[in-house]
């Protein structure tokens, strides 16, 4: 059974950002990313420890792990561990600068 799936507002913001990205591309590539990011989603809540740990010199940023989209592995899950469940940091292609994105996030 799933655990508890908190999500942050950037990571809301992050997953209709590139949804609507792909839309341009085909819809149903959209769609089909929304519903492999949601089911990533619940498998983390269920398995927090399965994805890696993301590597930073930054003590804010310690405990923060990372995951792959299925059938999008170059788009990463953020997230944290906690009690029941994760939450859902951030959601952002891994082309990105990415330690900037996390710590602004870590800051509010």
């Amino acid at each position: 059974m799933p655990g508890r799936i908190a999500r942050t507002a950037r990571a809301d913001d992050d997953v209709v950002r590139i949804a609507a990205y792909l839309i341009l591309e085909d819809q149903a590539l959209a769609m089909r990313f929304l519903r492999a990011a949601a089911a990533a989603f619940r498998q983390l809540a269920t398995f927090p420890q399965m994805g890696s740990r993301y590597r930073s010199h930054k003590p804010a940023l310690a405990e923060i792990r990372k995951w792959p989209i299925p059938e999008f592995p170059k788009d990463l899950i953020f997230y944290r561990p906690i009690k029941n469940g994760v939450q859902i940091v951030r959601v952002l292609h891994g082309i990105r600068d990415l330690e900037p994105l996390l710590e602004d996030e870590d800051s509010e």
